[in-house]
């Protein structure tokens, strides 16, 4: 990749393709590199957070409604032609698919126009779109699980999924000493929700002892629907919480808290093990390729949580998984330093490093 190239960046509009290519989109321009980044419109509450990075000089970004109804003709071939119309005016060098059916026509785009084209998997299975484009891709590099020996070749490259600048500056701050006074617990259902946490796991805390609710402060992502009816719930038992459709300061509160019951979409998972933290994971039954399934047995596997499936998710099976993590604190601080091991500082220098 030449000193003064072009760079376009394609990712489907949900928190697990974007806020990888945000990370990267935010190293780039750093570098003062021209970057174009491209998405469809379910991303513009995510940009509204990161809207000084999107005014920058050197960024053209766009936004389209791409239908992800395979069969709507007129929308795919009216989006193809002005996608096609962009990048002929651009002349971006690369383009760097971040997967997503969003990427499709990109990267349909920029092959029949010879650019270069590199993807990005974000979770342990490959997606749809990256693997429609991996024959006709120059490289392809995966973020999460082990290096698979029989995919070792010139082509393929294993880097932990860059995470946002604000978790790696807290990365520094990681240490190991748990608090005796107060636990914290994060509860994220990822950029999509959770409406089966909101019903689920307010009702299994509350079967905690009397001793462990006094001492337990819980930061709840929940549905806007329900958070008066999560509220409820903890203040009848006297819980201290925060509940919010979205925090802002989602990195500073998983900074502060013991452990995190969790999705298990790959930009949530580097997030927790680039700051540390012991899961509870309970993968979105609904993912396509079962891939948060596949994720979160990684990390298990690597010592760092405890997985249950959300068919046989109950207040009782629950409820005992977090007794096990409050109560068994030399257990809980093992599975932060092996989840801590997973992460990786370099992570953005090693994949800009890649695309040139």
């Amino acid at each position: 990749m030449k000193k003064n190239s072009k760079i376009a960046i394609v990712a489907g509009g949900t928190g697990g393709h974007v806020f990888p290519a945000i990370s990267l989109l935010e190293e780039l321009v750093n570098q003062k590199k021209e970057v174009l980044f491209f998405s469809d419109t379910r991303v513009q509450k995510i940009i509204q957070k990161n809207k000084f990075l999107f005014k920058k000089r050197k960024v053209f970004f766009n936004t389209l409604d791409i239908s992800r109804n395979f069969f709507d003709f007129f929308n795919h071939i009216y989006n193809f032609f002005k996608i096609l119309k962009i990048l002929k005016k651009q002349k971006p060098e690369v383009v760097i698919g971040f997967g997503g059916y969003t990427s499709v026509l990109f990267l349909l785009a920029s092959k029949l126009l010879l650019k270069k084209i590199i993807l990005h998997e974000q979770n342990i299975i490959i997606g749809l779109a990256n693997k429609l484009f991996l024959p006709f891709s120059k490289k392809i590099i995966y973020g999460w699980g082990d290096e698979k020996i029989n995919e070792k070749n010139k082509k393929t490259f294993f880097v932990r999924n860059p995470v946002r600048k604000k978790i790696l500056n807290l990365r520094k701050k990681v240490s190991f000493k748990l608090e005796k006074k107060i636990i914290n617990i994060l509860i994220v259902g990822g950029s999509q929700g959770a409406v089966v946490f909101d019903e689920i796991i307010p009702k299994s805390i509350q079967l905690l002892s009397n001793n462990i609710k006094k001492k337990i402060f819980i930061y709840h992502q929940c549905s806007k629907l329900n958070i008066r009816k999560v509220k409820k719930v903890y203040k009848k038992n006297k819980i201290k919480c925060i509940c919010a459709p979205f925090f802002v300061d989602l990195p500073e509160l998983m900074f502060k808290s013991q452990f995190v019951i969790s999705r298990s979409g790959s930009s949530t998972l580097s997030e927790i093990s680039s700051l540390g933290k012991p899961a509870i994971l309970i993968p979105y039954k609904f993912a396509k390729n079962n891939h948060q399934e596949k994720n979160a047995e990684w990390l298990v596997k690597k010592g760092g949580g405890k997985i249950i499936l959300e068919k046989e998710l109950t207040e009782k099976k629950l409820k005992e998984c977090m007794e096990l993590f409050i109560k068994n604190k030399k257990k809980l601080k093992e599975m932060a330093k092996k989840s801590f091991s997973i992460g990786d500082d370099k992570s953005l220098i090693k994949l800009v490093k890649i695309l040139s």
